[in-house]
């Protein structure tokens, strides 16, 4: 647009000699070698700037996944010493920057002609001598532009009339599907798996079209897209080899373009082959006119996309499977566009929830749902959501109570993702399924209760078993010792008095072996004086036994451990002691009680062999399993740290509430 708002007519030889480049250009780099992209592009600079007196081409493309910076990728200029060599940052060209990635193109007769807000555009332009110029958004298949073709004139002001910047946007095209194209072309052949997966890229025909419908002009590709030698297609109109069912549809559209209601259009049809099979094709059409406004020919953009018809319905059938076997599972789908404030949920998340018909209306059944969550998990739930949304985690899931409207409190398995970002890396647009899982949580309480009342049961007959022992059969090996012990002395020393001074040590010792076994059994010191003592107890008795040098460093809670987390921590600090005694071939080892974080740590290390916690292991250790069921009782977490030739710790905790006061 000029400088006084209107546009001055266009030279018609300029804009036939720019449609017949646009033609050669879109031949010429139809299937280019990849290879071949980067030279033809910037020889096509050259004869644009040629074409239309421009005195700088500069193709510029984003660096990186953030549209931060612009690398000039391809330049043509009339003096070398214009020749941008450096990135252009963000902040140099900020308006233009906003307007390309919002896939608008910007044409100024003169530097003034910039809105307010493009001061600091203006201010950049004016310093590098711009006086004119075109920016032109790099934009394909309606993805966010790689790039901005940027065109200058540095001698002179002047007008930019539509004709032309149609023509110029066609050419840009044309370099943007190179330019996805060759990215396309090169990730294929890093892959032959990757290859043979996707379908072979399309191929595209041109044609120019007399108003009457007949092909003036036409390329090989699309003689191969329809099925005809040349000189035939020649004869024929594109009616001949349009589907009779989309023929209607293609006359409106003509239609549309000659009256002026659109500039161009594009359309998915079929075409007739002259085998009479059918190709499925993209067809982009624009309309040429003479500097007087009327109409000279269409110039025709056709794209094979039979392939990709095809995947697309078989893509249909594979997501139908998906959903059946959704259905199947019980899992509910929702996704929700917080950008467009929109959210999507299927018939079983409606169901696993309870959603009633009225929360249809943009977010309300994301409102529905954190409204209905448990108040005991809403502040967990919400805070690893907003670890998603906020970028800090990919993914999530997480079990919660949820309250059905009327099904009352119920278990659900949620799982989560983010399918789009902005760029700062929020989330705007999530996915998830949620799964009713009240009866496996159900039953997973009631098995838990189960292993409550075994390991009580168990501590019972334990505790039932060492009174036996140390009321009844040390008392009686005692009885037997003292009688032992009184033949002997009748015996007046000789042979038999021997045997019964062997007989009574040997029965002394069976006593203490068996009131050592009681106290394994039930510690009577743990009820007595405590958690601590108990445990200072064990690792003399365990040192004792085994010669191992065993330090025990108990700081005595308070308030007093409950009887439950007592009995637990301590069975675990015998087990693990036993651990170490028979296998870790150690020279020392510690105990060490004291609270931390809440709750009760222990730890018991050890400085023996060591063995890899995630290797395999030769036999299934029924101590470990052990530790963990009477620590899951207690609602308390166990680790094990270990390396070969490292030693091993053995840590556990319990949280607070495993504490009473």
């Amino acid at each position: 647009m000029s400088a006084d708002g209107a546009a001055r007519p266009l030279d018609p030889d300029m804009l036939l000699r720019s449609v017949t480049l646009l033609a050669e250009l879109s031949s010429r780099f139809i299937n280019l070698a990849p290879a071949d992209v980067d030279r033809e592009i910037e020889d096509a600079l050259r004869r644009v700037c040629g074409l239309v007196g421009v005195d700088l081409a500069v193709l510029w493309q984003w660096s990186g996944a953030e549209p931060r910076v612009v690398v000039p990728t391809h330049a043509y200029c009339a003096d070398e010493a214009l020749r941008p060599s450096e990135p252009m940052g963000q902040d140099q060209y900020p308006w233009l920057v906003q307007q390309a990635l919002a896939g608008r193109m910007v044409a100024v007769a003169c530097l003034e002609d910039f809105p307010p807000e493009a001061a600091v555009d203006r201010e950049t332009l004016r310093q590098y001598g711009v006086k004119s110029g075109v920016c032109l958004p790099l934009t394909a298949g309606g993805e966010p532009p790689i790039g901005v073709l940027g065109l200058n004139v540095m001698r002179e002001e002047r007008a930019w009339p539509d004709a032309l910047l149609r023509q110029l946007q066609l050419i840009a095209q044309v370099f943007t599907n190179a330019l996805v194209r060759r990215r396309h072309e090169v990730s294929l052949q890093q892959s032959e798996e990757v290859n043979r997966a996707t379908f072979d890229q399309a191929a595209v025909g041109i044609a120019h079209v007399g108003i009457d419908g007949r092909w003036l002009r036409v390329n090989d590709r699309l003689c191969a897209i329809v099925g005809y030698p040349r000189d035939e297609l020649l004869q024929l109109t594109f009616q001949d080899v349009t589907h009779p069912g989309d023929l209607e549809m293609d006359l409106r559209h003509v239609r549309e373009v000659l009256s002026g209601q659109v500039p161009t259009y594009s359309v998915e049809k079929r075409y007739v082959r002259k085998d009479r099979s059918l190709v499925w094709i993209n067809l982009t059409v624009s309309l040429l006119r003479t500097a007087a406004g009327e109409p000279r020919f269409f110039i025709a953009v056709v794209e094979d996309i039979t392939e990709r018809k095809r995947v697309s319905e078989a893509l249909r059938a594979s997501e139908a499977r998906i959903a059946a076997g959704a259905d199947l599972a019980g899992l509910g789908f929702y996704e929700v566009d917080l950008a467009g404030r929109a959210a999507y949920v299927d018939d079983p998340f409606r169901d696993i929830c309870g959603v009633p018909p009225e929360c249809e209306p943009e977010l309300r059944v994301l409102d529905f749902w954190m409204e209905h969550l448990h108040p005991d998990d809403r502040r967990r739930v919400l805070d690893l959501r907003e670890a998603m949304h906020g970028g800090r985690i990919d993914r999530l899931s997480i079990e919660y109570r949820f309250r059905h409207t009327s099904a009352g409190e119920r278990w659900i398995h949620h799982a989560a993702g983010a399918a789009e970002r902005d760029p700062a890396g929020r989330a705007t647009r999530t996915f998830g399924v949620l799964r009713d899982v009240t009866d496996r949580k159900r039953a997973e309480s009631e098995l838990h209760g189960l292993s409550q009342r075994l390991i009580r049961a168990q501590e019972e007959e334990r505790a039932l078993l060492a009174r036996e022992l140390h009321d009844d059969v040390t008392q009686r090996l005692a009885v037997l010792a003292i009688d032992a012990g009184r033949a002997e002395l009748a015996a007046h020393g000789g042979a038999h008095a021997e045997v019964m001074r062997t007989l009574r040590e040997r029965l002394v010792r069976l006593s203490e072996d068996i009131h050592a076994l009681a106290y394994q059994l039930h510690p009577s010191v743990l009820e007595e004086l405590g958690l601590g003592e108990a445990l200072k107890a064990e690792c003399e008795r365990q040192g004792r036994r085994s010669g191992l040098d065993i330090s025990a460093g108990v700081v005595v809670p308070r308030p007093a451990v409950s009887r439950d987390v007592a009995l637990c921590l301590y069975r675990v600090a015998q087990e693990a002691l036993n651990n170490v005694v028979r296998h870790a071939h150690a020279r020392s080892a510690s105990v060490v009680l004291r609270q931390a974080d809440g709750g009760l740590f222990l730890a018991i290390r050890d400085d023996g062999l060591g063995f890899d916690p995630e290797g395999p292991r030769r036999t299934r250790s029924l101590g470990l399993a052990s530790m963990r069921e009477r620590l899951q009782f207690v609602n308390g977490t166990l680790d094990i740290e270990s390396a070969p030739g490292s030693g091993t710790a053995v840590i556990a905790w319990v949280p607070e509430p495993g504490v009473s006061s």
